[in-house]
């Protein structure tokens, strides 16, 4: 873990924004800000925007959120609104770049300290190693959701700071190999000849031909092995989004006439399969549990036409709980491919989230256009979505 003593930050949870409410809330006019993508991108030769300041302050920056709020009036394109009406103007810019640059100075003095003391004693490949992993770590919790909290800004500008020393420090040894040290031979004295000596041959002992009362050899103790059975323990999702919604979501499943325009047939009859379900899938945290958990797999046998409404619920689920908990999308993705048939025909999980998006634009106009009564309520929920723009 990192940054354990960093303000509006957990090591498990990441930004705390639960500080919010006296404080703006700043957007774009093309809508409300999203994370970046999960994955980092080691490709890029230096994948960081370059921020000049007019007083000759110079920092860098990889979150696009920020980005975007910091080159907006320095550069004349004003799109960035504060709370959903009026346009931030240049002074407001700058008070929220002091807030990060503050954090970001703090940041990278603070570098090797955050990686540890035990950094500077491992090998060249166990360094690179950690390195990927602080650089992931800095940059999935990387994220400006649009809450202007001061706290929230510096420590931001501190994890972008550890980003960017952590990147550059792994591009150093990145083209660097380990070499095997070989000890020097130090010859210290001199090295003198003495005559050998003739072995003195031992006399050999007599051996009675017949022992009596021979005692028989002990056997070997006979070494036994548990045979131990392997099995893959279940993984479920972590979910802080209240369940009571994602139930609802979920139960679009049961709905008859949406199953008829989708041309599949029913799988799902009554709600406490869709729990059952569920609880295969997510964990409730910190909420009263509305499913138990399932040990027991299942392989949930569905016609390819699901596909499209079940990328739309995990899709849905994946950007509600990201607001509280950040997971990668491709974990969701996982689910996906490993309980139901439907996407069987699918090779990669990369494949499954390249197509999320399109897949579940379709299945929403099918849930949209059903007068099922779970259809209506997981259409309500779908409504919640920050990113979906949906018909009222």
């Amino acid at each position: 873990m990192y940054f354990l003593n960093l303000k509006a930050f957990h090591p498990a949870s990441g930004i705390n924004t639960d500080n919010h409410g006296k404080y703006p809330f700043i957007s774009s006019v093309d809508g409300l800000f999203e994370p970046d993508d999960y994955e980092f991108n080691y490709k890029r030769n230096f994948p960081f925007e370059r921020i000049n300041l007019p007083d000759d302050r110079v920092f860098y920056v990889s979150e696009p959120n920020l980005t975007r709020i910091f080159k907006n009036t320095f550069y004349g394109s004003n799109r960035i609104i504060r709370d959903n009406e009026q346009p931030i103007d240049e002074h407001y810019t700058n008070e929220l770049v002091t807030l990060f640059y503050n954090g970001y100075l703090a940041g990278t003095d603070r570098f090797y300290r955050e990686l540890g003391q035990t950094y500077l004693s491992l090998t060249l490949d166990q360094k690179k190693e950690a390195l990927r992993d602080f650089i992931s770590y800095c940059h999935i919790n990387l994220y400006f959701e649009g809450f202007a909290i001061p706290e929230v800004l510096y420590a931001l500008g501190y994890l972008q700071a550890n980003l960017v020393r952590g990147f550059q420090e792994y591009k150093n040894l990145q083209g660097l190999k380990e070499q095997e040290l070989v000890p020097p031979i130090v010859k210290v004295y001199p090295i003198v000849k003495m005559p050998e000596q003739e072995a003195v041959k031992p006399q050999e002992t007599e051996v009675k031909a017949e022992v009596q009362n021979a005692v028989p050899p002990v056997p070997e103790p006979e070494i036994l092995t548990p045979q131990l059975l392997a099995t893959n323990p279940p993984v479920y999702i972590p979910l802080k989004y209240p369940a009571t919604a994602i139930f609802e979501l979920w139960c679009a499943l049961l709905d008859k006439q949406l199953c008829q325009l989708m041309q599949v047939p029913q799988v799902f009859f009554v709600e406490k399969e869709i729990k059952e379900l569920l609880g295969r899938l997510f964990e409730a945290e910190g909420q009263e549990p509305l499913w138990l958990m399932v040990a027991e797999p299942q392989y949930y046998e569905m016609a390819p036409g699901y596909q499209n409404l079940l990328c739309l619920l995990m899709h849905a689920t994946y950007k509600l709980n990201t607001m509280y908990v950040k997971v990668p999308q491709v974990l969701y993705c996982e689910l996906l491919k490993s309980n139901f048939s439907s996407f069987d025909t699918i090779e990669s999980v990369n494949d499954i989230k390249s197509n999320m998006t399109k897949k579940k634009d379709t299945a929403i106009n099918f849930v949209h256009k059903s007068s099922g009564s779970y259809a209506k309520k997981a259409y309500k929920v779908l409504k919640k979505v920050p990113t979906y723009i949906l018909k009222s």
